[in-house]
C-alpha cells in the first residue's frame, strides 16, 4: 500500500513539474509547443479531473455538500481557455488542482510552517533579485533582465553556485554574501520540514489509527481523574471506571 502511495505521489509531482514547465515556457523558443499541443494537454487534464471528480461524487453520501465544498474542482474543468484569452490563468488553476490531487504535496503547500518558510524565501529572493538587477544592469553582461537576476538569486541562495552569473559591483557582492548565509539556514529549515512531512505521511499512523489513539488518550485521562477521587465516586461512576479499565486493558494472548 505504501509503495502504491509513493508511486502515486511521485507521479503527481512529475505531472506538476511538467505542467508548470509548459505553462511558463515560451512557445517561441520551443517549436513543439503549438496551440494544438496545448489544447490536447488541456483536454487531457480536464478529462482526468472529470473522471476523478465523478468517482468521488459517486462514492460520497452527501452529494450536495460535496459539490459546494469542491467548487474549485468544477472551475478547473471549465475549458474557458479554448474560447477566451484566459489560457494561462486557467492552466494555473489546473496546476493548483493537480497539487490538490496529491495529499503529500497539498499538505506541504497548506502547512503553516511551510507557508512561513516560503513567504520568507520569496521576500528574500524578491529583494535580492531587485537589488542585483538595479546594481548590475549596466555593469554586468550576464544580467540583462529581471529573470537573469532572479536565476542568480536562486542559485546563490541554494549555494549551488553555477558560476554563470557573478556580481561585478560591491553592492552586488554584499547581496551575494547575505544570500549565502541566509540560504544555508533557509534551505536547511525547508528540507527538514519537508522530511517531517514525508516521514509523517508515509510512516505515521493513518487517520483511523490516529482517531483510535485520540479516543484511548481521552479514556486514560478520564480514568485517571476518576482514580484520583475514587473514594468519592458513586456507583454509576465506579461502574464506568471499571468498563474503561477493561477497555484499555490489552487482551491476553
Amino acid at each position: 500500500m505504501r509503495v502504491t502511495r509513493l508511486l502515486y505521489e511521485i507521479f503527481i509531482l512529475l505531472v506538476v513539474l511538467t505542467y508548470a514547465i509548459l505553462i511558463f515556457a515560451d512557445p517561441a523558443d520551443q517549436p513543439f509547443l503549438t496551440e494544438t499541443f496545448y489544447r490536447r494537454i488541456d483536454y487531457a487534464m480536464i478529462t482526468f479531473f472529470a473522471i476523478e471528480y465523478s468517482i468521488r461524487l459517486w462514492r460520497t453520501e452527501d452529494r450536495k455538500r460535496f459539490v459546494i465544498r469542491n467548487w474549485f474542482d468544477l472551475l478547473a474543468m471549465i475549458p474557458l481557455d479554448v474560447h477566451f484569452p484566459l489560457a494561462r490563468f486557467m492552466r494555473l488553476v489546473r496546476l493548483v488542482r493537480i497539487l490538490h490531487a496529491s495529499p503529500l504535496l497539498w499538505s506541504v503547500v497548506t502547512s503553516k510552517q511551510m507557508r512561513l518558510i516560503f513567504l520568507f524565501m520569496m521576500l528574500i529572493l524578491a529583494w535580492s533579485s531587485a537589488g542585483i538587477y538595479v546594481l548590475e544592469l549596466h555593469h554586468n553582461d550576464s544580467i540583462n533582465s529581471f529573470g537573469d537576476a532572479l536565476w542568480w538569486a536562486i542559485v546563490t541562495m541554494t549555494t549551488v553556485g553555477y558560476g554563470d552569473v557573478s556580481p561585478a559591483t560591491d553592492g552586488g557582492r554584499i547581496i551575494a554574501v547575505f544570500l549565502m548565509f541566509t540560504g544555508i539556514g533557509l534551505i536547511g529549515t525547508f528540507t527538514a520540514n519537508l522530511a517531517n512531512h514525508w516521514v509523517g505521511f508515509f510512516h505515521g499512523p493513518d487517520k483511523e489509527q490516529a482517531r483510535v489513539n485520540r479516543v484511548q488518550d481521552q479514556l486514560k485521562t478520564n480514568a485517571l481523574q476518576w482514580m484520583y477521587r475514587i473514594e468519592t465516586l458513586n456507583d454509576e461512576e465506579y461502574q464506568q471506571l471499571l468498563k474503561v479499565m477493561e477497555t484499555l486493558r490489552p487482551p491476553k494472548e
